[in-house]
């Protein structure tokens, strides 16, 4: 009669808890033994490797040229690919605004790019170009580009009245900012706009402060006057707002 047959009931008990807990804890470790050499395996050996690209979202920028700068990731375990890296090959295009690493496994790495979009034009050197807000160059204006055109002398980069008028074209309303053929700010305190239309409709937008509440108000004067009249919206003081009539 072997020794565990004359063991107590709760002796018994007791062994048999040991001996489960013996064989969970093995399996516990095994299990994860076989998890880390997965992981290993997928990050040091061929198994994810990045073997096709594909580059998404380009419309201004040669995609050919951005598949070219990225080979580099060719290779690299999907799970070890490094948005550093990644970001530092796309460093030399001006026009990616953003991008984002799509892991498409088991061989396929997808780059999604943003790029700049632009919101004015802006005559530099006798050129017209496109701009976005940041002040980068987009490229030459096309025939059916009617963005907002921005006085200014010199390059917008760095321009202190570059960033006015951008300041008021972000704070306008989508429909709103479409109407826009000029803005001329002199200084950031001193900011105007012309509605397109022969009427030549003028905007006295002021400094760059309570930008949402003369968006507002510029709205609703609009609203109430036909595109032919010759007015003046003068919103520089949102809550006292004048209507000009006459060409000036």
């Amino acid at each position: 009669m072997g020794l565990f047959t004359k063991l107590s009931p709760e002796a018994k008990r007791f062994v048999s808890a040991t001996r489960r807990r013996r064989i969970i804890s093995l399996s516990f470790v095994g299990s994860f033994g076989l998890l880390i050499l997965l992981i290993l395996a997928t990050m040091f050996t061929p198994l994810l490797a990045v073997e096709k690209l594909e580059v998404t979202g380009t419309k201004r920028i040669n995609n050919k040229t951005v598949l070219k700068a990225l080979e580099k990731q060719i290779g690299v375990p999907l799970p070890m690919v490094n948005s550093s890296s990644i970001a530092d090959a796309l460093a030399p295009f001006s026009l990616v605004d953003s991008f984002s690493v799509v892991s498409l496994p088991p061989h396929t790495l997808r780059i999604a790019i943003t790029e700049r979009q632009p919101i004015c034009i802006v005559t530099v050197a006798g050129v017209d170009y496109l701009y976005d807000p940041a002040g980068i160059r987009v490229g030459n204006v096309g025939n059916s580009d009617n963005y907002p055109r921005i006085a200014i002398v010199g390059d917008p980069k760095g321009s202190a009245e570059f960033t006015a008028a951008i300041d008021v074209l972000l704070a306008l309303p989508a429909d709103l900012l479409g109407r826009i053929a000029t803005v001329d700010a002199k200084s950031k305190d001193d900011v105007s706009m012309r509605l397109r239309g022969n009427a030549g409709q003028r905007i006295v937008w002021g400094d760059g402060s309570q930008s949402v509440l003369k968006s507002k108000v510029l709205a609703a004067l609009i609203k109430n006057q036909k595109k032919t009249d010759y007015v003046t919206f003068d919103v520089s003081s949102p809550t006292a707002p004048v209507v000009r009539y006459g060409n000036f």
